[in-house]
């Protein structure tokens, strides 16, 4: 494998990606296919260059086939590329370089600190051959990994520091990977964490926040929230939560006895039981929307408890803002939910601002916060 390369943007370090050919994203002059692969759902997002803004060109969704795909692993990579190329087709969508993401659950993301005098030949040796061993749960040999130094700081004691991002992934995901895109006769510049595309497509609202400032970015997949807090653009803790929209879906549809594809219309239209500032008291709400209110108040317990844990590491800096993407930030007022719930700001992503979106493709309000993984992937060059 390649590189994890960097962007810097309005001076913070972005990590862009594993690559497994090519060089630093930018040096191209076309933008990449983003294909994004879950459970629930097969996303392609392309953008075009304009001058020094991006023109989304293409977007399109296709649910992913029954079976093809649990917990976020391929277990049929021919139904899924069939698919895949059946949506590209439907769609008239002639870019064959993709670029595409797998799930933080699926990898391992260690932030490291070495002694800065390390040697080049010593530094590789020691990140991927000691330190790799420490971290990784599955057998070295059966595992990607790469790492990217990312710059050099001065520890407590005075000590210079080089730091270095650690990303290890199971070699059989990466594999699927590639067969899904082989089938869809699609060729691959890139895989990297699907983290890191939501980063580069959010780069932008993370620019607002200072360098000692760090942010939680919760994206609400079908089965899990991958949590990651970031400083700089750069992850520092990554978590996953085993909760997900597909337990919301499960106990609204046992609270108002209905069959599960019901529920699932039924979450996106739920109201959620909000306090009312003026009277400082919370409604009942319907025994549904009381039972996905239980569901999300247990997220935002595990979301504190990482939160609290972060914060209680030697240096780590103050977690000033929540941002939330993926699936779940799609329901209703579940910003203003969890905000009340953590007595802390939290925020929709928008991967679109400062994207020109033509007429032609409808992606509504509500949804904009789900397809950063897709746009972020987008938003790579060749």
């Amino acid at each position: 494998m390649g590189t994890i390369p960097l962007a810097v943007v309005s001076g913070a370090i972005y990590p862009l990606a594993i690559v497994l050919k090519g060089l630093f994203s930018g040096g191209g002059s076309e933008n990449l296919l983003g294909v994004e692969l879950t459970s629930e759902t097969i996303a392609v997002a392309q953008l075009k260059q304009q001058g020094s803004s991006l023109k989304l060109t293409h977007f399109a969704t296709t649910p992913m086939p029954s079976g093809a795909m649990e917990d976020d692993k391929i277990l049929d990579p021919q139904a899924v590329g069939l698919t895949l190329l059946e949506l590209l087709n439907e769609n008239r969508i002639k870019q064959t370089q993709v670029a595409s993401a797998i799930p933080g659950r699926d990898a391992i993301v260690r932030l490291l600190r070495l002694p800065a005098d390390l040697p080049e030949d010593e530094l590789r040796n020691t990140v991927l051959n000691q330190e790799a061993e420490l971290y990784i749960p599955f057998p070295r040999e059966e595992a990607d990994i790469d790492f990217q130094p990312l710059g050099i700081n001065v520890s407590p004691d005075g000590a210079e520091e080089i730091e270095v991002l650690l990303v290890a992934t199971p070699r059989e995901i990466v594999d699927n990977y590639l067969s899904v895109m082989s089938v869809a006769n699609l060729e691959v510049n890139s895989i990297e964490l699907a983290s890191f595309a939501l980063i580069r497509a959010i780069k932008d609202q993370l620019a607002q926040f200072g360098q000692q400032e760090a942010i939680a970015l919760a994206s609400i997949g079908y089965e899990v929230t991958q949590l990651s807090i970031i400083v700089s653009g750069v992850p520092q803790f990554t978590r996953t939560i085993n909760i997900g929209t597909a337990e919301m879906q499960q106990v609204l549809g046992q609270a108002l006895n209905v069959p599960a594809a019901t529920s699932d219309s039924l979450l996106k239209s739920l109201k959620l039981p909000i306090v009312d500032p003026n009277v400082g008291s919370r409604p009942t709400g319907n025994p549904g929307s009381a039972a996905v209110a239980r569901v999300l108040t247990d997220l935002a317990d595990e979301l504190q408890r990482s939160i609290d844990f972060y914060a209680n590491q030697d240096g780590s800096a103050s977690v000033v803002q929540i941002l939330l993407a993926g699936q779940g930030a799609s329901l209703k007022d579940i910003d203003v939910f969890l905000g009340q719930q953590l007595s802390q700001t939290v925020s929709l992503v928008d991967p679109l601002n400062g994207v020109s979106v033509p007429q032609s493709i409808d992606i509504p309000e509500g949804m904009r916060a789900s397809i950063g993984v897709a746009v972020g992937l987008g938003m790579r060059e060749s």
